[in-house]
């Protein structure tokens, strides 16, 4: 399978789709997290009051599962664009800059993709993506 590279650009046109995919993450992984805290809280508090019969939670777990499900369908389709999802939901895309393979990392909120790190670096590496290659030169134009 052949690496797909983006330029900054390809990735702007996709921000209107990531930050709607990316919105709507937010808010599933907000709900999974409550959820998982008052599911983890009821068990606390059921154990110290003895063992219920039949299984109270089934409930709370299988919507755990479902949310679960939505989160990983979500997670597909930012991948499905190319990108991959990473903590603190930023997204990064495979490019190029100056022959060498870099991440182009989009964060939530930016209207543009203006930073990139290298392969192995993380959000602490972040740099500024050269202006030339944030806003190549229009052909129509030359």
């Amino acid at each position: 399978m052949t690496k797909r590279f983006f330029t900054p650009q390809e990735v702007n046109e996709l921000i209107p789709e990531l930050s709607r995919l990316i919105a709507y993450l937010r808010r599933l992984d907000g709900e999974f997290q409550e959820k998982l805290s008052l599911l983890k809280q009821a068990k606390v508090e059921a154990h110290r009051g003895g063992q219920p019969e039949g299984d109270p939670f089934m409930g709370a777990e299988a919507e755990l599962e479902f949310l679960r499900l939505l989160l990983q369908a979500q997670f597909t389709q930012v991948k499905e664009l190319g990108g991959e999802v990473k903590q603190g939901f930023l997204v990064d895309f495979l490019g190029q800059i100056d022959g060498q393979e870099v991440l182009l990392c989009w964060q939530p909120g930016e209207s543009e993709v203006r930073h990139y790190h290298g392969l192995d670096e993380g959000f602490l590496g972040r740099r500024p993506i050269p202006p030339a290659l944030s806003n190549p030169p229009n052909p129509s134009e030359s």
